[in-house]
């Protein structure tokens, strides 16, 4: 668990630098509501972020020093495939996005977990799979075409 620690504190305190350094300043959006400064609450955010990282390091080096268990060990790849492929099958499907409607690559994106996570009966696919595709649907088609949305 240490490990894990100490290898998920530097990714999130890469992640929070990252925000801070180029993504807040470059990309950080205009007005928000309440009259906040516009980049405010992404800075914060990114502060607290970069602040537990940090602790998170430091507390685990030190029960890694205090365990005399070695600092840097091997890293497990099929660990990092696991905690990884998740993310990489939702911008597989971000980026489907791009190119296809939402309506269309939402049903394949709920299916294709569903199988992935094991499911095997069909009214559970249709039943996770149409609703909140009709429910897109609705709201995209009529809602907007009176301007609700």
């Amino acid at each position: 668990m240490l490990r894990i620690n100490f290898w998920s504190g530097l990714a999130v305190t890469a992640l929070a630098t990252a925000l801070l350094v180029w993504v807040i300043p470059t990309h950080g959006g205009g007005g928000f509501s309440f009259g906040l400064p516009p980049q405010l609450v992404a800075t914060i955010g990114a502060w607290i972020m970069l602040i537990s990282a940090v602790t998170l390091v430091m507390v685990s080096i030190a029960q890694k020093v205090r365990s005399r268990e070695p600092l840097l060990q091997g890293v497990d790849l099929s660990g990092i495939w696991h905690q990884t492929w998740p993310f990489l099958y939702v911008l597989l499907f971000i980026c489907l996005a791009i190119y296809l409607p939402l309506t269309w690559i939402a049903p394949l994106l709920i299916g294709g977990l569903l199988f992935i996570l094991g499911e095997r009966r069909w009214l559970v696919y249709l039943l996770c799979t149409l609703t909140p595709t009709a429910g897109l649907y609705i709201l995209t088609v009529y809602l907007m075409r009176i301007g609700v949305v």
